[in-house]
């Protein structure tokens, strides 16, 4: 089917436009986008390249996407940013092309909801099935993983690394590394809890529940330095390939930023 737009709507002619895409009213369409099938674009929204926009995404109203890197570093490379499928992007959101210190390029994955008013900066890597509230800010070269969950006008520092179906408060100050399955907030952000909620939403087992659990413990409950408890944990697991074994793994990677741990005043191991 032929794609459907408005006669107010802006295409450069070095774009390429997908089967039954949808452009808005007062949309622009800069050179090397490349928008795939079933794209819908609201009224007002402009996107630059190179951009590729996966099939079935749908982007509102005075939207940004695919402009140049807020960096003072960024100096007119050809970084690109690329989109998945199924995304729904809602008004007034900023998504930012990569830069040459980042890898070149800004990825969304597949299937994310990501609330008015969101920006997510350079060389960002977002991962599939994520929800960012309104107002949630990435900086530069955040990871985050999949299966997330970010609060409304919760802010993250550049480097910081999310993991999967970790679950950020609102107005959360993150500037360390959230492990997976884990819960947090606050300003500065501290570990809460193991996100149990979220993982029998994602069809974990009771045991595999129970596993994580008990190494989140080992980690951040004990006693002992760091590292001593980092070795305990380990002797919990006997599969390198079970999911309590990633949260280590991510420890294990740590790079640019710490470790969030725990406000220990507050904080327990919950659910069950």
């Amino acid at each position: 089917m032929s794609p459907l737009i408005h006669p107010t709507a802006i295409i450069d002619k070095k774009s390429k436009i997908g089967n039954n895409v949808r452009i808005g009213a007062f949309c622009v369409i800069g050179e090397n986008v490349i928008l795939r099938d079933d794209v819908s674009l609201h009224s007002h929204v402009v996107v630059e390249g190179p951009t590729v926009i996966g099939r079935k995404t749908q982007i509102f109203q005075f939207s940004v996407i695919g402009t140049p890197a807020q960096h003072n570093l960024f100096e007119g490379e050809s970084a690109s940013l690329e989109i998945g499928e199924e995304n729904i992007i809602r008004e007034k959101v900023s998504i930012h092309r990569g830069t040459k210190i980042g890898g070149m390029k800004t990825v969304v994955g597949d299937n994310n909801f990501i609330l008015a008013d969101c920006h997510i900066a350079h060389d960002c890597k977002v991962g599939n099935n994520n929800i960012l509230a309104n107002c949630v800010a990435l900086g530069g070269h955040v990871t985050l993983g999949n299966n997330c969950y970010m609060g409304a006008y919760s802010a993250v520092q550049q480097f910081v690394r999310i993991g999967d179906i970790a679950m950020i408060g609102a107005m959360a100050k993150v500037t360390e590394d959230i492990i997976p399955y884990s819960i947090a907030d606050g300003m500065p952000c501290r570990l809460r809890s193991v996100n149990t909620i979220g993982l029998h939403r994602q069809n974990f087992s009771k045991g595999q529940i129970s596993e994580i659990r008990a190494v989140y413990k080992a980690v951040f409950n004990e006693g002992g330095d760091f590292a001593s408890r980092l070795v305990e944990a380990r002797k919990l697991l006997n599969d390198p390939e079970s999911v309590a074994w990633k949260l280590l793994e991510f420890i294990r990677m740590r790079d640019k930023r710490p470790i969030c741990m725990q406000n220990k005043a507050k904080d327990i191991v919950t659910g069950g």
